[in-house]
């Protein structure tokens, strides 16, 4: 008997996003589609439209044009609680950490438990410590503050902030960024546990290509505001797209300008 091969569940659906502020275009039509289960990381130049882009699926912007879809529901056309309910599966590890200085450890990492779900305080700390221990963290340091931290350790308690909710979408915005590289691998190889272990749809925005490589399912490339290449993590150095191939390998030869002031 052949085994049965079921259909991917799509998470999030893009057709013809944009956003401009003012006379500037940051976003030119995006169309991109994201199932359960995989994680995609999109790269590009600083000002390509990568933080515009998730800002606008989480609701903080709204495009100026386009749609996007969360679950097959059109965000923007869903009232304000419907559209809570739908963004509130989303966890987020914010670039640099953006642990509240004035909260416990134990506390930032409830701290959407107990805000959006009023998940009682005695709860919230015994899912607080599940999830530092899911991201290599013992119980120790759950009373410490933020400013006790080394920056590893920081970008660790934001992971555990991120999945907390055992979210259904996970986004990284730089995951890595002022990290050693020793640091890098291992909140790398965090993000890929806890996204297969949630079976979450992830997006991360990285310049950092290592961590692009061992994150991604998929990769896409934003470039003035419009997706250049997309495909699968293996075959991005077989690729034949100039813009591609100039800016993994960090050339200043090819189709991007490169702008040095004397």
């Amino acid at each position: 008997m052949s085994q049965k091969i079921s259909s991917p569940i799509e998470k999030i659906r893009l057709e013809g996003l944009e956003k401009s502020f003012g006379t500037k275009t940051v976003l030119t039509g995006v169309d991109l589609v994201l199932n359960k289960g995989e994680s995609l990381v999109v790269i590009g130049g600083s000002g390509s439209g990568k933080s515009v882009l998730l800002k606008c699926i989480l609701g903080l912007l709204k495009p100026t044009s386009g749609k996007i879809f969360i679950d097959g529901k059109d965000i923007f056309s869903l009232s304000n609680s419907e559209k809570e309910a739908s963004i509130s599966q989303i966890g987020m590890l914010f670039q640099g950490g953006a642990l509240f200085d004035s909260l416990k450890v134990w506390e930032n990492v409830a701290f959407g438990l107990r805000q959006r779900f009023g998940t009682p305080a005695k709860e919230a700390r015994n899912i607080a410590l599940e999830k530092l221990n899911a991201v290599g963290l013992s119980e120790s340091v759950a009373d410490l503050m933020p400013s006790e931290l080394s920056g590893g350790m920081q970008k660790r308690v934001g992971l555990a902030r991120a999945i907390a909710t055992n979210p259904a979408i996970l986004f990284f915005d730089e995951p890595t960024t002022g990290l050693d590289p020793i640091m890098r691998t291992v909140i790398d190889s965090l993000i890929v546990k806890c996204v297969k272990d949630l079976g979450a749809a992830a997006i991360t925005i990285t310049h950092d290509l290592t961590s692009a490589y061992h994150i991604a399912d998929k990769i896409a490339m934003l470039y003035e505001g419009k997706i250049i290449w997309l495909g699968d993590s293996k075959g991005i150095e077989k690729s034949k797209n100039p813009y591609l191939n100039q800016f993994i390998h960090g050339s200043m030869e090819g189709p991007i300008p490169v702008n040095i002031k004397p």
